[in-house]
């Protein structure tokens, strides 16, 4: 078993410390094995290009620049830094033990806790500013130079989190076998130090990348839908070029819905057309979480009864039933470029751009950037 965001002795490590009369784990058929596999194989492919290609449209697509969309961006970066260390993995996955040394083992695992944070924390970000965007409408929108400072501290939060897991990662060998080396974290040389640090960082771990950023952005949804429900009773008053912080990038000062809501002309069309925008953005957004709930949570919660449960080791389908599960970890990775395309306008028709018209996308884009240098040549030669 290979971690993703918690640290432990592998069932398989395990069996090198077991005694002789130890029930062997169920093996598994090698056309299971080839199959697992070859949706690795899938999943890499299907991340890489559909990642790339998200964040290809997003800095090409003017209505994609958004603080929204820009987040959006940065959960496809995260997903293409966490499968770019999967092939790398997969060998150990493979043949059990970990054959690439000490370098590649501080490097490899503790980065997928890295980029599996950066994940959590987006999604947590997206949530919140979806919140902002619908409940308060009239506060301003982060700009250009905040949203980036907001990516940043996400990834520094991740960074921070992922520190123990960097500082604590090694390369061991067991008595019995003095050359087969597994890659594993240890948090101190003494046993009972190190399996009560191992468990304060499981729960710590647990709880920041499964159990709050679930329940808040459950509680952020909700609050969410409320809203875009009590919006067809009371229209909201919106000038024209707010109608939706989707597709527009104001330069207001934050003020209160009520107080501005009989300064503004009432707008029910302006008020509709935004509603459905939320709607629609909002189930993509509530697909991607759902994903993510069911297919990080079942591992890593297992891992978690797994790490305060050690006799677990003498169920025969463990490790299969690690490994299968270990496979469904990475499939939001393939998926969430998937729900974009499927589930929002804006990716979806810059998808069909790209994927089916590409030379005429670029010679666009590139006709919209000389286009916007000339204006600003001629606006800078007036000026002089």
């Amino acid at each position: 078993m290979d971690q993703l965001n918690t640290s432990a002795v592998t069932p398989n490590a395990s069996e090198a410390m077991l005694p002789a009369d130890y029930v062997t784990f169920h093996k598994e058929p090698p056309s299971l094995k080839i199959f697992r596999f070859a949706i690795y194989a899938i999943i890499i492919l299907f991340a890489l290009v559909g990642n790339i290609a998200v964040c290809i449209v997003s800095t090409r697509t003017r209505r994609l620049q958004t603080s929204t969309y820009c987040l959006v961006m940065n959960l496809a970066v995260s997903d293409i830094g966490s499968v770019m260390c999967l092939p790398f993995l997969l060998p150990e996955l493979y043949i059990g033990n970990w054959p690439m040394g000490e370098t590649m083992c501080k490097l490899l695992k503790p980065s997928v806790v890295l980029f599996n944070v950066v994940t959590t924390n987006t999604l947590v970000a997206i949530a919140c500013d979806r919140f902002r965007a619908v409940v308060f409408p009239f506060v301003s929108r982060p700009s250009k130079s905040e949203t980036r400072l907001i990516i940043a501290l996400l990834w520094l939060i991740a960074f921070l989190f992922s520190l123990p897991s960097y500082g604590a990662m090694a390369v061991i060998s067991y008595p019995d076998s003095p050359y087969t080396f597994y890659c594993i974290d240890i948090f101190s040389d003494d046993m009972d130090k190190d399996i009560l640090y191992r468990r304060i960082y499981t729960i710590t771990m647990y709880t920041v990348q499964a159990l709050v950023p679930v329940l808040v952005i459950s509680a952020l949804y909700l609050k969410i839908t409320a809203t875009l429900k009590h919006i067809r009773l009371v229209p909201l008053a919106l000038r024209p070029s707010r109608a939706s912080s989707l597709n527009s990038t104001p330069n207001g000062s934050p003020r209160s819905s009520m107080v501005n809501i009989t300064k503004l002309n009432m707008n029910p069309a302006g008020a509709l057309r935004r509603q459905m925008i939320e709607k629609k953005f909002l189930t993509m957004l509530i697909a991607v979480l759902l994903v993510y709930v069911l297919c990080y949570l079942p591992y890593q919660t297992l891992y978690l009864i797994y790490e305060f449960n050690p006799d677990l080791d003498y169920l025969p389908f463990l490790q299969l039933l690690f490994d299968y599960l270990y496979v469904i970890v990475w499939l939001p990775n393939a998926i969430n470029p998937i729900c974009y395309g499927c589930l929002n306008e804006h990716y979806k028709k810059a998808f069909k751009a790209l994927i089916f018209r590409p030379r005429k996308f670029f010679h666009s884009l590139r006709s919209r950037n000389s286009f916007s240098q000339s204006l600003v040549g001629s606006a800078l030669n007036r000026i002089r």
